[in-house]
């Protein structure tokens, strides 16, 4: 499982990069609570040579979100053009994918969603954990579902895992098979800290000034 951050936050962005995350994917509330520029924030991170760069279409009609998509695949082809799920979504990944664009779905939260943005052709779909828990659905089972299904089929679809609120459900997903985890930022870093991480770096680093002192280095 690899770490895509989800966030619009620059700062946050750059410092996870420097970490070894290669993958960026925000929507557009994120945008506007950073107070964002699309297009500028879509322009500067497609020349970061990532791995993965998601850039969200939106509007009323297909021709609104074809023109927006044309737009972002300009800047750069490799960006995955990620579309919300819906009837009229649908019909956008589909007409994409047969022009030869990487496209993601997201905002699914059922099977039979998921089975229709794969007939769709899209290259990842981004399933939702949190936000199905918070209805009474069990988002983990609903991702370990989703993972199966693609096994068991074959899909080259990639399943990138959203809406995750908590280190149990980073954890399991770690055992699902999955391939990325579009994490925010705050769980990316409490999931990097332990408390013997922390007091065994402390004792090495004590020791280490032992042998300094002792002249053993």
């Amino acid at each position: 499982m690899r770490y895509i951050i989800d966030t619009a936050n620059r700062e946050q962005i750059d410092e996870v990069l420097q970490m070894g995350i290669d993958g960026v994917t925000a929507n557009p509330t994120m945008y506007y609570t950073n107070q964002e520029a699309f297009y500028p924030f879509i322009e500067h991170y497609a020349k970061q040579n990532l791995s993965f760069l998601s850039a969200e279409v939106m509007g009323g009609s297909v021709e609104e979100m074809l023109e927006q998509a044309k737009k972002i695949h300009a800047i750069h082809s490799d960006i995955v053009i990620k579309i919300n799920f819906s009837k009229q979504g649908l019909k956008v990944c589909s007409l994409l994918h047969k022009q030869g664009y990487r496209c993601a779905m997201t905002l699914l939260f059922t099977l039979p969603q998921v089975c229709a943005a794969l007939q769709a052709g899209a290259d990842y779909i981004f399933p939702f954990i949190g936000r199905n828990d918070e209805i009474g659905a069990d988002g983990l089972s609903f991702i370990k579902n989703v993972q199966r299904m693609i096994d068991q089929k074959k899909y080259s679809t990639k399943v990138v895992a959203a809406s995750i609120k908590n280190l149990h459900q980073l954890e399991e997903l770690a055992t699902m098979g999955v391939d990325y985890a579009a994490v925010p930022y705050a769980l990316y870093m409490k999931s990097l800290e332990h408390s013997l991480t922390t007091s065994g770096a402390e004792k090495f680093k004590e020791d280490w000034e032992k042998l300094k002192e002792d002249q053993l280095i």
